[in-house]
This record gives structure tokens, sequence and C-alpha cells, in this order.
């Protein structure tokens, strides 16, 4: 988190991602793994041209850990990635809740089997998402629910 904190200035790119799964591995992997480097820069390529961060984070978030871009430590790095870009937009946290844990690896094993990501985005925004209203207006934090809310098509 401090690595976070202290970054947040930096883009969503290739190092960075490389720099959290490193942090990551630094006490849990033998040997971090080399990521598929033209890959990956092509979805930090795509992320970057969606506007929306919760959208942006999930797309990333979804990528990382279904491609298995690293030997390990996939799915932190994903959610260390996905939480870079929605702090760095005053957007939301990620965490899943401990009491939704199966659900979550249920919906994972689904994405991983189908590519498709619309119900884990779904299930991650209704249980796992923190909308950050700290350091922003009441105007504003209404304005990124009123747009979450048009994106997952719940008004």
């Amino acid at each position: 988190m401090q690595f976070m904190l202290s970054n947040l200035d930096r883009p969503v790119d290739l190092d960075l991602v490389k720099e959290y799964n490193r942090i990551v591995c630094e006490s849990l992997c033998d040997k971090p793994g080399m990521p598929a480097i033209g890959k990956i820069e092509e979805v930090l390529r795509l992320a970057k041209d969606i506007e929306h961060p919760i959208k942006q984070g999930f797309y990333l978030f979804g990528h990382i850990t279904r491609e298995q871009w690293f030997n390990d430590g996939n799915k932190r790095t994903a959610q260390l990635v996905a939480n870079h870009a929605f702090v760095q937009n005053n957007a939301a946290m990620l965490a899943v809740p401990v009491e939704e844990r199966e659900n979550f690896w249920h919906k994972l094993v689904e994405f991983y089997e189908t590519g498709q990501q619309d119900d884990l985005n779904d299930f991650l925004y209704k249980t796992s998402i923190g909308i950050m209203p700290g350091g922003l207006t009441m105007e504003k934090t209404r304005e990124i629910e009123e747009r979450n809310r048009k994106w997952l098509g719940l008004e």
C-alpha cells in the first residue's frame, strides 16, 4: 500500500505492473516469471483508452488474472494494479470481503472458463468495491456513483 500511495503519479504501465509483481513475490515466490511483454503492453495500451476508472480497473484485473502474466502472484498483482487505477482517479478500492471469497472463486473460475467478465465485474462491484469519498466533494461523490450505476445498468 505504501508503494501505491507513493507512486500514484505514475501511469499504469509495464514497469509499474512488474514492480507490483516483484513486491507481491518478494517473500512468496522463488523467482518471479518473465511476463509476455508484447501482450501486456497491448492490454495496457487498450486500458488507457477506457475512460471509466472502475471499468478500466476491472479490465486490468481480468486480464492479469486470466492470462497469468507471471509465474506466481497474478491475482494479488492484479488487485494492486486495479487499485492503483482506482485510487489514482479517486474512484474506489477493491477488496473481496472474507464472507464473499467462496462466491468470488466461483465467479473467477467461470470467468477463466468462458472469458466473459461481466458477471465477475458485477459481483465485484456489488460486493468488493468501496467508493472513496475522501478528498472528494459530496457532489463529485454523487457524480461518480451515478456514473458507476449507469455503467452497470442499475438505473
